[in-house]
């Protein structure tokens, strides 16, 4: 059985929104710039720490060291959201030095996608929190935001009133009907790791978010498979899908989506493709954790629950 959900408090013109870097690393600081300048331009102050320019291998720097500024940014008082640098790889490995005691009490407007599916499914399973898939600080999608995106964005971090009926000229109708329920997900390959784990996914009667980056068909497939055979697939609601960039096969008379598609259809439950959320330069904001509706008839997302209160 799912805990309460909790909304985080909604951000107000002038909050401070701070930068974390739980995963990867950055080469470059010109992405990064740029986002800040979008969050700048919103209306947001924005504060960060050289430290999250640190590397260590292929991690931004020692898993301790990211582990504790994440805690610190959720008990500081004078910060109202936190933003993922990037992705990466590396928020599986700070699990063990999370202090509950330290984050529970702090809900706040939280932002990330890819690796950060990590800490969305934490925060999900521990404390029921709404947390938010879209841009990081580091993504293109941030930094080039076009401006319905940024209006947005914007609405759900600061009006519980928000409801959008969301459509797009891309949408796919894969299996048709409606379905509620609660959205769940993000990274197909960081969802199927996340099995076994103290932070698994729930997804009896939710609504199945999944999008994903450089993964041929065949390891799709794999990983759909596993999540079938864990018991993840049989008993949800409806399946939207986001964007899978560079995951064409090589060879093949096949793509991506067919692999996708004969999957999903056989749960026979709806299932709305081409979401313009996950690693694309399209990301639309998503609130994990928030009722929604999707009907695969009319190629449309409803929002149902506001992201903030």
């Amino acid at each position: 059985m799912d805990i309460p959900t909790i909304q985080p408090p909604k951000l107000k013109p002038g909050d401070t929104i701070s930068i974390v870097a739980p995963g990867g690393t950055v080469q470059q600081r010109d992405g990064f710039e740029r986002g800040i300048a979008t969050l700048e331009r919103m209306g947001f102050r924005v504060r960060f720490s050289e430290r999250i320019f640190q590397s260590s291998r292929y991690l931004a720097g020692e898993d301790s060291a990211r582990a504790e500024e994440l805690m610190e940014a959720f008990e500081d008082t004078s910060i109202q959201a936190v933003m993922a640098l990037r992705g990466g790889y590396g928020c599986s490995r700070l699990i063990p030095y999370l202090m509950e005691k330290r984050l529970r009490l702090h809900p706040k407007v939280f932002v990330g996608f890819s690796d950060l599916t990590t800490l969305h499914l934490f925060f999900r399973r521990r404390f029921g929190w709404i947390t938010i898939h879209g841009p990081m600080a580091a993504s293109p999608s941030l930094g080039s935001l076009a401006h319905n995106q940024e209006k947005h964005l914007l609405s759900l971090w600061t009006n519980p009133d928000y409801r959008p009926v969301l459509s797009f000229d891309q949408l796919e109708t894969w299996f048709p009907g409606p379905a509620e329920g609660i959205l769940a997900g993000g990274c197909l390959s960081i969802v199927a790791a996340s099995i076994g784990t103290s932070y698994e996914i729930k997804t009896e009667g939710k609504i199945l978010f999944l999008e994903d980056h450089g993964e041929p068909p065949y390891r799709l497939d794999r990983m759909l498979t596993h999540l079938y055979l864990a018991g993840k697939l049989q008993n949800i609601a409806g399946v939207l899908l986001g964007s899978f960039l560079e995951c064409e096969p090589t060879q093949g008379n096949y793509s991506a989506n067919d692999t996708l598609r004969e999957i999903l259809t056989r749960l026979k439950v709806p299932v709305l493709a081409g979401f313009p959320a996950g690693h694309g330069v399209e990301n639309w904001a998503i609130p994990l954790g928030a009722k929604v509706r999707i009907d695969a008839d009319s190629r449309s997302l409803k929002i149902l629950d506001a992201a903030v209160q």
